[in-house]
């Protein structure tokens, strides 16, 4: 089954549930001028409150490795827990940025045109995510053409950029990915989550 990651989380309430309707994880952004970015006391005082259960992601955009480290050193539950169970490059972080990390290591790639896809299968990531392009590092909301996947490996893909109720049964059928990731697509507003998109989303996905 597909996994499901839901991303720009910013509150507990979507949180909760993401995790009721079966997300298997949870994206923090500390990309600050994210509409949906958090801060990371209010990311860790959430994550404190949460079942173990749920695989957390911190995402970084072009960020120094000593603030990144800062936040997992912060990130230590009041039961000994590292709250974070992968890191999320969705800057352009380079292969030997990437290289190193304790944790697992998501590396998004902005899909502007077929030839973004060059060299990213060697990457030194465990998993590979690859979203719409858009101006800044911002989500665009509209889905990359998937025929530029074809014959490319996907058990290490996380497909992400415009997926929707609407459209995410077809992605899955077609690209057949590791997983898949929403944000803007499960919103009533930038940073707050539609509980019933984000239900109906789930659901979909998992069912393809």
């Amino acid at each position: 089954m597909v996994k499901v990651k839901v991303c720009g989380i910013t509150n507990l309430a979507d949180a909760e549930k993401a995790l009721e309707f079966g997300a298997d994880a949870l994206g923090f952004n500390f990309y600050a001028p994210s509409p949906r970015s958090i801060a990371p006391e209010k990311a860790r005082a959430i994550l404190e409150a949460l079942p173990e259960r749920a695989c957390n992601v911190a995402l970084f955009v072009n960020d120094s490795k000593e603030r990144v480290r800062k936040i997992l050193a912060d990130a230590v539950l009041a039961d000994g827990r590292q709250a974070y169970g992968a890191l999320q490059f969705h800057g352009e972080e380079s292969e030997d940025y990437c290289r190193g990390w304790a944790l697992k290591v998501i590396k998004a790639f902005r899909m502007k045109e077929k030839k973004s896809l060059q060299g990213m299968e060697k990457f030194p990531a465990d998993f590979l995510l690859l979203d719409s392009w858009s101006p800044g590092y911002g989500g665009s909301g509209a889905a990359f053409p998937w025929d530029w996947l074809e014959g490319l490996p996907t058990e290490k893909l996380i497909l992400s950029g415009g997926l929707t109720v609407e459209n995410v049964a077809e992605a899955v059928r077609r690209i057949r990915p590791y997983g898949v990731d929403v944000c803007s697509g499960v919103e009533s507003h930038p940073g707050i989550k539609d509980h019933g998109k984000l239900k109906e989303f789930i659901i979909a996905a998992q069912a393809a």
